[in-house]
């Protein structure tokens, strides 16, 4: 394909469709400048940043929680069934444990003016 052959291409595009082309790339073109520059940066009509917050004082470190790991035996299968089988203080009941406490006594005496703590004694 030669460039004449290119420019007798051009000539034949109706006019009006060459002017609606070129409008519509101009503004497009102008959209995408404008997008541009909003995103640069504050103008003088933007609110002024926000002060940074003071950080607070020193805060105190926790303590190192000590979780005691049963020793491996090597037998993978064993550990898994020796740490299913063992009973952990504070930790979650199970479903049968659900019907027996639904069945016990209410609470009565100096137990339940106890205070009702927010979260749970032992977390995983």
């Amino acid at each position: 394909m030669l460039i004449n052959d290119i420019i007798e291409m051009l000539t034949a595009i109706p006019r009006t469709l060459a002017y609606g082309w070129v409008a519509w790339f101009v503004l497009g073109l102008a959209l995408s400048v404008w997008s541009r520059r909003a995103k640069l940066g504050p103008y003088a009509y933007d609110e002024p940043a926000p002060a940074p917050r003071q950080k607070s004082g020193p805060r105190p470190s926790a303590p190192p929680v000590a979780k005691s790991v049963p020793q491996s035996t090597g037998d993978a299968f064993g550990d898994l069934e020796q740490i299913f089988n063992t009973v952990q203080e504070g930790s979650h009941r199970l479903p049968g444990e659900l019907a027996a406490a639904a069945s016990a006594p209410a609470v009565s005496g100096p137990a339940r003016s106890a205070p009702v703590l927010a979260a749970p004694q032992s977390l995983p």
